[in-house]
């Protein structure tokens, strides 16, 4: 099966499809997902209805898994963009999910302390990665796209959890019991 990641940017999404490797980087296109099992993607699907922060949010901060809230302002247009996109795909029968590559960086120890904008950082995160899968070059963005992918794989495939709560974040690995 091949699975989909998206990292929602405000100028550019970038996409990764992968089975047990990386089969496709590029930047968002629906027409390239018509044979993906399923999409998660890197933006809150829905935003709180009240305040900054949604319940499954909440939950992972207790968790110690730092985040941006979804009810910020200035995260807000990621989010219509993610939500847009979401639509889009679910219109082709895809199954879409919300998913947080930084923790699911956490919960697989893929480097969860390395920053991804710094080149040593980006390294030991290319590094624990290929641990899970074999990866070309990539930029950050792509390498949260193939994260986003990762952890669709892993949850569809029984190795993952979600948080639910205002929305819903799937995580790889059975790593705790929110939700289901």
């Amino acid at each position: 099966m091949i699975y989909g990641g998206i990292d929602v940017g405000k100028r550019s999404c970038k996409i990764a499809l992968i089975d047990k490797k990386v089969v496709y980087i590029g930047e968002y296109d629906k027409s390239v997902f018509f044979k993906v099992y399923a999409v998660g993607i890197d933006a809150p699907l829905t935003l709180p209805e009240n305040g900054m922060l949604r319940e499954c949010e909440k939950d992972l901060l207790k968790l110690g898994i730092k985040l941006f809230p979804s009810g910020a302002p200035f995260f807000k247009e990621i989010a219509l963009i993610g939500m847009k996109i979401a639509e889009e795909l679910r219109d082709l029968g895809l199954k879409v999910y919300e998913v947080y590559p930084f923790a699911s960086r956490f919960v697989m120890n893929i480097a969860p302390k390395a920053k991804k904008r710094t080149k040593r950082g980006l390294e030991e995160i290319k590094i624990a990665l290929s641990n899970y899968i074999e990866i070309p070059e990539l930029s950050h963005d792509e390498i949260d796209a193939v994260i986003s992918a990762l952890t669709v794989r892993e949850y569809v495939e029984g190795r993952g959890s979600s948080v639910v709560g205002e929305g819903e974040i799937i995580l790889p690995r059975t790593f705790f019991s929110f939700g289901r």
